[in-house]
């Protein structure tokens, strides 16, 4: 749990979780935070396989044949999530983070809450020494490998839902079935960068360092801390 300005901010691990059971969960935690139950809070969680959509279905994202009345595609879950954003996969492997805040009066717009999140992304790969970037055209984050991050954001009564997805490990193939976010690109993961080829040839048990979800869990609420203060408002601002 962290204090920035006069904020309780409390980090909670859902560990593997099923995406409905993780919906449920932030749901929960959005109703406590209206009622002033309980502080801002972020749910970390490793989602089971799951296709997932945005409040715009687009049956063309989908490359193979693709049923609406049906609730699985390729043998996979299929959920309509409150954020916007398009068809993504959630797995093993990934690191998905649901921040549930309250946003302020005016100033704070969603524009800036998905700013945060890339920033936060970024400077997670920065310290694990990998270049991401966001683009000016998309919502995300990339990498010279491909997209490693996806955002998409709900709001309800003002109050945050659902937020950024980080690939640490998580199987790519899932992501070919799809159009990922809309876009026909590369999906990135964290440990595709940790190979060191020069240490491959000295020495192959020692030349790559994987990183867990827990590894990039940690350096995610760090940055979060960090970058958070300027961005949750104080008690006053704060919508009812």
């Amino acid at each position: 749990m962290a204090i920035l300005q006069d904020q309780t901010l409390e980090f909670r691990n859902l560990g593997r979780l099923d995406w409905d059971a993780a919906a449920r969960e932030q749901e929960r935690v959005a109703e406590a935070l209206t009622r002033g139950e309980c502080p801002a809070t972020v749910l970390f969680v490793e989602h089971d396989p799951v296709y997932t959509y945005g409040l715009r279905f687009r049956r063309e994202n989908f490359r193979l044949r693709f049923d609406p009345a049906q609730s699985s595609y390729c043998g996979v879950p299929v959920r309509r999530a409150f954020r916007g954003g398009e068809l993504t996969h959630h797995g093993p492997g990934q690191l998905v983070v649901y921040p549930i805040m309250c946003l302020a009066r005016g100033g704070h717009t969603l524009r800036r809450l998905i700013d945060l999140y890339q920033d936060i992304v970024i400077e997670v790969l920065r310290e694990l020494r990998i270049a991401g970037f966001a683009r000016p055209d998309a919502i995300g984050v990339w990498t010279e490998r491909g997209k490693i991050a996806s955002i998409g954001v709900g709001l309800r009564r003002g109050v945050t839902r659902n937020g950024f997805a980080i690939n640490v490990s998580v199987d790519s193939k899932a992501f070919e079935p799809i159009v990922p976010c809309g876009r026909p690109e590369p999906i990135a993961n964290i440990n595709d960068f940790v190979t060191n080829p020069q240490a491959a040839i000295r020495d192959p048990q020692s030349a790559i360092k994987r990183i867990s979800v827990d590894d990039v869990r940690a350096l995610v609420e760090k940055h979060f801390i960090r970058l958070g203060t300027a961005f949750l408002p104080r008690r006053e601002d704060i919508l009812p």
